[in-house]
């Protein structure tokens, strides 16, 4: 596998996703039921039975079968339901009766830097598929998470979240696949041109890049591959570029025996002083200071 093919997967390890899964709910009757309010991103599931999916995004609830997936990146406002009607805001969690029942895998997702990440950013406020637009390997996935759930095997929580961490990345890339006039970088990972030029920033971030070494990267005139990239991604290369080392440099000085200057080299910079402005201009606080944090932490 290349390494422009591997993008994707290196972009979502260098911001530290964390998925997993919080439950298997089963209701029935008139149940209602939502996460709204966690603060970071969720997914729901439908095992067996079906569910009426509800989101201020759509004017009409949308009905879903077993082996359907909805994904709220941005903690949308959602609820899902036994009926197309719903009786008010609140979670009903009805779980006993004579039935029919419907059971869910839910679980959560999230970055270890926050909402300072492009991938977040790219998606939008949600995402219903489809178990026959999922394919086959997204409909594995979920069969094999809705048959783990349904056992009590050593580790199952393990397997669970590591299946969440799997699931999330194939949402994004069923996504990144069907985009067509989308903005942002997960757009820019569906352009062969453009991936190969954010491919080599990836791979070697501290090298002397230049627009000229960037869009020979990418096979374009430096005018014609400057223009498309801002038109695509939203950001000048220059600048991606400086926010991907700082990502980079962030991960890097929290590591306890790293000092700030060789950061400052790793990432290409001449002099610590120039690092640091840059530093504090895309976190908003200086290298020096998460080292600090770090050292609080410390026993």
């Amino acid at each position: 596998m290349s390494p422009e093919d591997d993008l994707l997967s290196s972009v979502l390890s260098a911001y530290h996703l964390r998925a997993g899964v919080y439950g298997s709910p089963r209701f029935c009757g008139a149940w209602q039921h939502s996460t709204t309010g966690m603060h970071r991103g969720a997914f729901h599931l439908v095992g067996t039975g079906g569910a009426w999916f509800h989101t201020r995004q759509q004017a009409e609830p949308i009905r879903l079968e077993p082996g359907d997936l909805v994904v709220l990146p941005h903690d949308a406002w959602h609820m899902l339901s036994a009926g197309p009607v719903l009786h008010g805001e609140d979670s009903i969690p009805i779980q006993e009766g004579d039935g029919p029942y419907t059971v869910m895998v839910c679980g959560f997702f999230e970055f270890e830097l926050g909402d300072k990440n492009p991938i977040l950013d790219a998606l939008p406020e949600v995402l219903v598929i489809t178990y026959r637009e999922g394919g086959r390997a997204l409909a594995a996935l979920g069969e094999l998470m809705m048959a783990e759930t349904d056992g009590s095997s050593v580790g199952t929580r393990t397997v669970l979240d590591k299946l969440a961490d799997t699931l999330f990345v194939m949402v994004v890339r069923f996504y990144v696949n069907g985009l067509s006039e989308q903005r942002g970088v997960l757009a820019a990972l569906a352009d062969e041109r453009l991936r190969r030029a954010l491919a080599a920033m990836h791979r070697k971030p501290g090298a002397d890049w230049t627009l000229e070494s960037l869009a020979q990267e990418a096979g374009m005139s430096r005018s014609n591959f400057s223009q498309h990239f801002a038109a695509v991604v939203g950001s000048t290369p220059i600048n991606y570029l400086t926010r991907w080392r700082m990502i980079q440099a962030e991960l890097a000085l929290r590591k306890p025996r790293v000092s700030v200057a060789a950061v400052a080299e790793q990432m290409g910079y001449e002099t610590e002083a120039a690092f640091r402005k840059a530093f504090k201009r895309v976190h908003g606080i200086g290298p020096g200071a998460i080292k600090r944090w770090l050292k609080e932490r410390m026993p």
